[in-house]
């Protein structure tokens, strides 16, 4: 969702691991249990299990349930940070890869996706999840909204599109494709083409060049 790049790796609970290591392997394996059962199912013993380690880590990490989905939705965050990176070209090349790649065959992209949209869900109901779902979508935003004012620098997008509405736009656009894509009724392919013309649609120029 963002530009900082980050490992998507993670090595999974083997005893004597440092303490970031299995602080990292408890949030990979809280991801892949919100993915498979939604924050309902999510259950601290479970996810300590996959990792690992004894639930009192769980404890000491994030203080309790709620913590740990927090720091969950960061990670994730985290995560896509570095499948997106948006590498070299034109500003307009760049955006395209980093909204395309928010969607890949890909175990990681795949249980990322599904366990954002079941934590995006969650925060219908869970107020407190909605500051954390906020802030991110908001840093994706702006990550989309830069890509958009270097475009305009370089010639690549036309100075009429407003960053900040179309990367409202851009995001919203990815996120229903996305959710298709996940239940099936896109494949993989179908669904990168989608967003790749919803965002020429929306980068097409509103006014003439002054």
């Amino acid at each position: 969702m963002a530009l900082t790049k980050l490992s998507v790796n993670a090595t999974i609970g083997r005893k004597g691991a440092p303490m970031n290591d299995r602080r990292t392997a408890l949030l990979v394996a809280a991801i892949d249990e919100i993915a498979r059962s939604g924050t309902r199912g999510l259950r601290v013993e479970l996810v300590a299990k996959r990792a690992n380690v004894s639930p009192a880590l769980i404890y000491h990490h994030f203080g309790d349930r709620s913590g740990l989905l927090q720091a969950a939705l960061e990670h994730i965050g985290e995560r896509a940070d570095a499948y997106t990176a948006n590498g070299t070209g034109t500003a307009h090349e760049r955006l395209q890869r980093v909204l395309i790649d928010e969607i890949q065959d890909n175990k990681v992209v795949r249980t990322n996706s599904a366990a954002w949209g079941e934590l995006r869900d969650a925060a219908i109901f869970d107020k407190a999840l909605r500051p954390t779902i906020a802030s991110l979508t908001q840093r994706w935003n702006d990550d989309i909204a830069e890509l958009i004012t270097l475009g305009h620098t370089d010639g690549s997008i036309h100075r009429s599109i407003d960053p900040i509405a179309a990367s409202q736009r851009l995001s919203a656009c990815v996120e229903g494709v996305s959710s298709r894509w996940l239940t099936g009724m896109l494949t993989t392919t179908a669904a990168r083409a989608h967003v790749s013309a919803i965002a020429e649609a929306l980068l097409q120029p509103t006014s003439p060049t002054i």
